[in-house]
């Protein structure tokens, strides 16, 4: 029988215990490594009790009576010692792990000891803080960063992770308890409370895409209200003109790109732009496309409907930045649609081909970690038949 998988719900819960690091107290490594331009996990999500009847620790006389994938029942260790622990099972009591979990836990608690406010403008300038702290780093390494643009290696990309691991998330859930802890204090209803609800969805999401690495089609992206909202109430001027210089800063971003990589492609016969990402792309086979640019950091069957809804004629879409990325709905979506969703070195190689090759054009890479992926599959189906005539 295959074991049960374990809720979502459940692991945003353990990465949130864990804090991104073996919750064994003599290890505490981190749990993600770069190599080369890629980041790996080496998380694994591991059953105190086991889950099966003879699996670790199977016996304990909790055992029987216990949620085996419950919250309690599970802890985040890395390779190593998750494999020491189950094949050391005697060495190991349920007692001493669950003492693992529990002190691993308090420390990452600890780290964020909110304390009882009664001073609005308080808690306003250490959000503020908080905020201005990931702008910056957001600024300099994240998606949209003129080091973004410019460097042609992984480097920024593993930093920028890195730094989102290391202090925007943690700066985030800071801003969040800040104001949850403290929201009996302020009357009824409290405003700051209420923006801080909606800047949260965008929070789970953004954890999601950093620990899980579990992408959702209706990922919210940073609510500049809540920034605005902060900085008015503490009447610090924020920059009128903010949200305008976001869209034509990442306008001037998308025109790096095209001019980096497509305007001098031998396969591009010519490019005119029609307007802010749409461009008209006549290709040496003598076929034109109508190509929308977006820079995204997650490209989705949502902002699928928004570009439909701009321009429902476009036959190509190309997520820009080096750090896109795309989800599996909305890559099928598009293919339904007769639309190329592609990122930006896809494209590049896409566009020798035609019909549906060039709609279903993958990298070399990739095609290669879609054979590996079924050849695994397939196996794990021939094993599962032979085991069932034996």
């Amino acid at each position: 029988m295959d074991r049960k998988k374990i809720a979502t719900s459940i692991k945003r819960k353990l990465w949130s215990q864990c804090g991104g690091y073996c919750q064994n107290p003599n290890c505490n490594k981190y749990l993600f490594l770069d190599i080369n331009d890629k980041s790996v996990t080496i998380a694994e999500v591991a059953h105190i009790i086991g889950a099966g009847r003879s699996g670790p620790r199977s016996e304990h006389t909790l055992a029987q009576f216990i949620d085996k994938n419950g919250i309690n029942n599970l802890i985040i260790l890395c390779l190593e010692c998750h494999k020491v622990i189950d094949a050391l099972e005697e060495q190991y009591s349920v007692g001493e792990i669950i003492k693992w979990k529990n002190q691993h836990s308090e420390k990452i608690s600890a780290l964020f000891q909110i304390p009882k406010i009664t001073d609005e403008n308080k808690i306003l300038q250490e959000v503020n803080d908080l905020l201005e702290e990931n702008k910056l780093i957001f600024d300099e390494y994240g998606p949209f960063s003129k080091k973004a643009i410019e460097s042609s290696s992984g480097d920024v990309q593993k930093i920028w992770k890195k730094k989102c691991l290391e202090t925007i998330l943690p700066n985030n859930q800071k801003i969040i308890d800040l104001i949850h802890h403290n929201k009996n204090n302020f009357k009824y209803p409290w405003e700051l409370y209420r923006q801080m609800l909606r800047y949260k969805i965008h929070v789970e999401s953004f954890k999601e895409n950093c620990f899980i690495e579990q992408k959702f089609n209706d990922y919210k992206r940073f609510p500049l209200e809540f920034s605005y909202f902060v900085k008015d109430k503490l009447e610090i001027l924020a920059e009128e003109s903010s949200s305008k210089e976001s869209i034509e800063y990442r306008n001037n971003t998308i025109n790096e790109y095209i001019n980096r990589f497509l305007a001098n492609h031998s396969f591009i016969e010519s490019m005119s732009k029609r307007d802010r990402a749409i461009f008209n792309v006549c290709l040496k086979d003598e076929r034109e496309l109508k190509v929308f640019v977006t820079n995204n950091y997650y490209f989705t069957g949502y902002i699928l409907e928004e570009i439909l809804s701009i321009d429902p004629n476009i036959d190509a879409i190309i997520c820009s930045n080096p750090y896109s990325t795309y989800s599996e709905s909305a890559k099928k979506q598009c293919i339904e649609m007769n639309i190329g969703l592609f990122k930006l070195n896809e494209f590049m190689g896409a566009i020798h081909y035609k019909n549906a090759v060039f709609l279903n054009y993958l990298l070399k890479a990739d095609r290669q970690d879609r054979i590996d992926e079924f050849s695994s599959k397939l196996r794990k189906i021939k094993l599962s038949k032979s085991k069932c005539k034996i």
